[in-house]
């Protein structure tokens, strides 16, 4: 199921981030018996539910040997996906080890593989033979059916389904409740409007919304 060397169960996680999206996966990570480290972002976290604030993303490397670290915000748009990115490879060139964290009451088929710092949360499904790229989001509810394939950095929305078959490239945002239909493909950096409907491939960098989904100009 999981990526072999994704974490160490042992070890206590760092969480990046302390907004709403860090709560949830504290919240997993609390589920799944993994000892939250603390949060590391720009300021503490002015809510409970995210551990004791360990400082600024400049403390990162003195942290790499003996903690796992988690990603706590998504994104909603393609300058939240950058920023993301930015960390993963930050991450990666530290030599850190990402936790991959799946929500108890998520379901997932002991067939797919998911790669590191890959989060599942509540309620969502991944299927028979998929696989979810480093650092994917799976949110609330979502699924992922068999074969489909998440690239790295993707966000999969509350609700939303990638029928079977579907390969979406790295850096992807499907949003809440959107739909694709099977065998299409999801072009590198596209995003997918809530309650859209995919019944075409998407290409890169390409933003589609409505029912049918249609393109759209970025602003």
């Amino acid at each position: 199921m999981t990526a072999g060397g994704s974490s160490l169960p042992g070890r206590p996680v760092v969480l990046l981030g302390a907004g709403g999206h860090a709560h949830v996966v504290a919240e997993a990570l609390a589920l799944a018996h993994r000892h939250l480290a603390g949060h590391v972002a720009t300021a503490a976290a002015t809510g409970a539910g995210t551990g004791t604030y360990l400082g600024n993303d400049g403390i990162l490397p003195g942290l790499v040997k003996t903690c796992d670290f988690a990603i706590g915000f998504g994104f909603v748009d393609v300058h939240g996906a950058r920023r993301r990115a930015r960390f993963l490879v930050q991450l990666r060139d530290l030599g850190a080890t990402l936790a991959c964290i799946v929500h108890p009451y998520a379901m997932i088929s002991p067939s797919s593989l998911l790669a590191p710092g890959t989060f599942v949360a509540m309620g969502a499904m991944v299927g028979t033979g998929a696989r979810v790229g480093t650092g994917g989001i799976v949110n609330t509810g979502a699924v992922i059916d068999h074969d489909s394939q998440m690239g790295s950095n993707g966000h999969l929305g509350t609700g939303a389904r990638l029928a079977g078959g579907v390969t979406c490239g790295q850096d992807v945002l499907i949003g809440a409740g959107a739909v694709i239909r099977q065998g299409l493909t999801v072009g590198a950096g596209a995003i997918v409007g809530a309650g859209a409907v995919v019944i075409r491939d998407v290409a890169a960098g390409d933003t589609v919304v409505g029912n049918p989904a249609r393109s759209v100009v970025r602003t």
